[in-house]
């Protein structure tokens, strides 16, 4: 025969608090900014943005881009920490943000040693020009490196203090 399961006082055990935030709003989060920061590679690169100072490319691709992912990483970090926790760790967020621009860095190195890279993405737009062609493979490659690199801060940044 079967013994009955054990009953369980409700008064004595109380259920755990949700901490946290849904996959899907640090997903979304990740997404807005990729496709932020992308958008703007691919503008820089495809000369769809004034340029009359004539900076060089390799300056957007290096300095602004990674400015604009510390800021909007910085901004994003502290909105999930305060979401998931009800408070924000300022110190802690802005040492994580450091790292922002490091794997951008990394993709500007890479492409630049191995352009054969931007080849099968340029392959789909050969009829245009080579600067749009350039702008869609920086957008792509950018749009990729930001989603990843932001999913992995969002989930870092979900991390409360004890």
């Amino acid at each position: 025969m079967s013994t009955p399961a054990p009953t369980v006082n409700s008064t004595t055990q109380q259920p755990k608090p949700t901490t946290g935030l849904g996959s899907s709003i640090r997903i979304m989060i990740s997404l807005v900014i990729a496709l932020a920061i992308g958008a703007f590679s691919l503008l820089w690169n495809g000369n769809f943005i004034p340029n009359p100072g004539n900076i060089p490319l390799w300056i957007g691709n290096t300095v602004f881009v990674s400015l604009i992912a510390v800021v909007l990483s910085f901004g994003s970090n502290c909105l999930i920490q305060q979401l998931s926790c009800g408070q924000v760790q300022l110190g802690v967020q802005a040492m994580r943000v450091l790292f922002a621009p490091l794997p951008y860095l990394f993709l500007w190195v890479l492409l630049y040693f191995f352009p054969g890279m931007r080849w099968p993405v340029e392959g789909l737009i050969q009829s245009s020009s080579p600067e749009v062609r350039l702008g869609v493979s920086s957008g792509f490659y950018t749009f990729w490196t930001a989603l990843y690199s932001q999913s992995i801060f969002n989930g870092l940044a979900q991390i409360c203090p004890k």
